[in-house]
C-alpha cells in the first residue's frame, strides 16, 4: 500500500512483473505453477504470511513439487507471495474497470458507491485481508501496487469525464487521494472484523462522496 509515484512508473504489466522467473510454456508446467499458487494461496490464509516465508521447505513439503520444479519458476518462497499479489493486483484493476463501465445509471455517486462497494467485496476476501490488511507485501508487491492505484485513478477519472463540464478541475491526482483514502478506512474496518465494520465503510462512502460533490460544485459554478 506504499510506494512513490516514481517507483510504479517503472512498472510494466507483463508476465515477468510479478514472482517468476520465467513464463511456464508447456502446459505440465503451467499446471505446475498454478498449483503452487493455490497452494500458497490457501497456505498463506491457514498460517499466515510470516510462516510461509520463515520456512523455504514449509512451501515447498505442502505443494509436493520437486526442488528443481520450484526453483526453475521461483526463487523463493517471497517470490510466490509476489506472484500472487500481481495477479490478484491485475485482476483487480480488470474488474473495477468492467464494473464501473458496465454501470447503468448516470448520476456520478455511482461510480463512488460502485468503487467503495468493490473495495469492501474484495477486502471480506481472506487472503487480501492477510497480504493488504495486515501489511505482509514485499516492496515489490508494493510497487505494483502503487501502479495498480494509478491506473485505477485512470479509469476513475474517465468515468467522471463522462459528467463534463461538472468536473472540469478534477484530475488523476485527486482520483489517486480517493483511491489511497479509501484503502486505509477498509485497513481499519477490516482490521479487526472479517465482514467490515459496517459504520467505517459508511463513513467511507459519505467522505469520498463529499470530497467529490467539491469538484462537482466547483463545475458547475462555471456553467
Amino acid at each position: 500500500m506504499t510506494g512513490s509515484v516514481a517507483q510504479a512508473a517503472d512498472v510494466e504489466w507483463n508476465p515477468l512483473a510479478g514472482g517468476l522467473r520465467k513464463t511456464p510454456l508447456q502446459d505440465r508446467s503451467r499446471a505446475m505453477v498454478e498449483h503452487v499458487l493455490d497452494v500458497a494461496a490457501a497456505l498463506v490464509v491457514e498460517v499466515g504470511f510470516e510462516e510461509v516465508v520463515r520456512s523455504p521447505t514449509l512451501l515447498l513439503d505442502r505443494t509436493g513439487v520437486s526442488r528443481g520444479s520450484f526453483y526453475a519458476f521461483f526463487e523463493t518462497p517471497e517470490a510466490v507471495l509476489d506472484e500472487l499479489a500481481y495477479r490478484r493486483i491485475k485482476l483487480s484493476v480488470a474488474e473495477l474497470e468492467n464494473t464501473l463501465g458496465q454501470r447503468p445509471g448516470v448520476n456520478w455517486t455511482e461510480s463512488v458507491n460502485i468503487l467503495i462497494d468493490f473495495y469492501e467485496a474484495e477486502h471480506r476476501l481472506p487472503l487480501i485481508r492477510e497480504l493488504w490488511v495486515r501489511q505482509n507485501l514485499t516492496q515489490r508487491a508494493r510497487e505494483l501496487d502503487e501502479s495498480a492505484i494509478n491506473d485505477m485513478a485512470g479509469v476513475l477519472l474517465r468515468e467522471f469525464r463522462k459528467h463534463d463540464p461538472h468536473f472540469p478541475a478534477l484530475t488523476e491526482l485527486q482520483c489517486c487521494v480517493a483511491i489511497h483514502s479509501l484503502e486505509r478506512l477498509c485497513q481499519f474496518a477490516f482490521r479487526d472484523n472479517p465482514l467490515g465494520d459496517s459504520a467505517v465503510i459508511g463513513e467511507a462512502r459519505r467522505m469520498l462522496t463529499d470530497y467529490f460533490a467539491g469538484y462537482f460544485v466547483a463545475g458547475r459554478k462555471r456553467l
